[in-house]
């Protein structure tokens, strides 16, 4: 028998690394490759409790969220495009940056202004309890579809897609392929600023040091597993998702008494990373995917 509560807990589990996920699709559809997705979360995760903290309204603390990812991409995009340095590593320095940042950050609240305060979570839209969803999740599920149709159905996705695949003969048909893969970024660092925040405000009302757990990187592998396509980035995120929250309840039931529990910790990211192995490497990436390009 179904178990409805499993389901929505399922379904909210899958918004922060399946809004990641479709940021870095579209990321890597334009030739941007960007491992900072994983500090962009952390950004918008800590942003959101604090603002919403502060102002009491969960919403303006999505809204933070939405404008710290962007700001943090925004210091992506100055050096991984407009300067045209080596993409893996600006990823990587903003991912160093933003833990670090965050972390200094978190401690001075907790120390100061936000000490013993919870940040109001997100009202739920559909249902109640624990069957029960939220804005953020609703529109991470909602954007899949949308974002398959604006990628593969819309001029906008064509050209998108032809900076990834051939820049030169996207830049030959008038466009600006620097500023599209720049534009582009910005939209990544927000999707990934709503995953922090689906994942602080929208499921655990807190922020902690190591609150997304590697979700940014796992929302780089389920690009890849469902082959730089936003419906299968949907379906890996779900399988994810299910194995996080399957994980939970064996734990919270004891199923297993006598197994340590960072063993059922590990079951969604080995579930992930064999998935992994066994689809990814049929996959195709953007020609130019990582490919620094400057227009004559």
């Amino acid at each position: 028998m179904l178990d409805i509560g499993f389901v929505a807990q399922t379904l909210t589990a899958s918004a922060p690394v399946l809004l990641a996920a479709l940021g870095g699709i579209w990321g890597e559809r334009s030739g941007v490759i960007n491992i900072g997705l994983e500090g962009l979360m952390v950004l918008g995760a800590l942003t959101a409790v604090v603002v919403a903290v502060v102002t009491g309204s969960p919403f303006l603390g999505v809204l933070a969220a939405l404008v710290a990812g962007i700001a943090g991409a925004a210091l992506f995009g100055l050096f991984a495009i407009t300067l045209r340095r080596d993409q893996v590593i600006v990823g990587t320095t903003l991912n160093f940056l933003a833990l670090g940042l965050t972390g200094v950050w978190y401690r001075a609240w907790l120390d100061g202004p936000g000490m013993g305060k919870t940040a109001p979570g997100l009202p739920l839209l559909l249902g109640q309890g624990g069957g029960g969803l939220n804005a953020l999740t609703l529109f991470a599920l909602v954007l899949a579809p949308a974002t398959y149709y604006l990628l593969f159905r819309t001029r906008l996705g064509l050209m998108v897609r032809a900076t990834g695949e051939v820049p030169a003969a996207a830049a030959a048909a008038g466009a600006r392929v620097s500023l599209v893969r720049f534009v582009v970024t910005l939209a990544v660092g927000g999707l990934c600023g709503l995953g922090g925040a689906a994942l602080s405000i929208g499921i655990g009302n807190s922020f902690t040091e190591g609150i997304t757990g590697g979700r940014g990187f796992i929302a780089l592998a389920v690009v890849v597993f469902g082959r730089w396509n936003p419906l299968g980035a949907l379906g890996a995120s779900l399988l994810f998702a299910a194995a996080d929250t399957l994980q939970l309840t064996l734990q919270a039931k004891q199923v297993f008494p006598k197994i340590p529990y960072p063993l059922f910790l590990a079951i969604p990211y080995v579930l992930t990373l064999v998935a992994l192995a066994v689809r990814g490497a049929k996959g195709k990436s953007p020609a130019a995917l990582g490919t620094p390009f400057e227009q004559g």
